[in-house]
């Protein structure tokens, strides 16, 4: 499948557009990928899988467009690399470091479940093999939490870049439009990708 069309360049969202004191702003929980695996190894009860499938249909349009008013220039979708994978990217891209604070991450409310019962896809683990070398974490991370950060995705949300005069009033208009959203870290100096405790 190919998509076709026309775009402004000066109001594109980059993966390499993060700039230094940008907060990194998702707008989707994470999991899914922990939860459909144990959904395939029959661990997953109806619960579980009703909240996974509903995240999974949330369009991005509309954190797309809130991104759109408030002009930003950075943004990725959080999809087949996980969290960290897709992170780093925009990272590496701007040659600067994130510090990403995990108690901030959201997820759905069973994937800590599954996780502790290893029910994590195949991607997962080759995403930790691929991207471990660009992420440091905190010792008290237990491992199970690690694998959560890369967790393929399946119709993730968005990782945004928000810059600090922009961040209040950006995170006002989500709460009243209802879009879901999480200041998860912050953009400093460096080149790798921190997750601290």
């Amino acid at each position: 499948m190919v998509a076709l069309g026309f775009a402004n360049e000066e109001k594109l969202l980059l993966k390499d557009g993060l700039a230094l004191g940008d907060w990194l702003v998702l707008t989707k929980q994470l999991g899914f990928g922990v939860t459909t695996t144990a959904l395939k190894q029959e661990k997953a009860p109806p619960e579980d899988v009703e909240k996974v499938v509903t995240w999974m249909k949330k369009l991005n349009r509309d954190a797309a467009d809130l991104a759109k008013t408030f002009e930003l220039q950075a943004a990725t979708d959080i999809t087949g690399f996980g969290f960290l994978g897709h992170a780093w990217e925009m990272a590496a891209g701007a040659g600067l470091d994130l510090r990403i604070r995990f108690e901030d991450v959201p997820f759905i409310s069973c994937a800590q479940k599954h996780a502790k019962a290893w029910c994590f896809p195949g991607g997962a683990a080759d995403n930790k093999l691929y991207y471990s070398e660009f992420i440091s974490f905190d010792s008290a991370i237990p491992e199970e939490n690690q694998m959560l950060l890369f967790d393929p995705q399946t119709s993730g949300g968005l990782l945004l870049g928000v810059p600090e005069k922009k961040i209040n009033s950006f995170m006002a208009e989500a709460k009243r439009i209802n879009q879901p959203a999480w200041v998860v870290g912050e953009v400093i100096p460096g080149d790798r990708v921190g997750v601290h405790s």
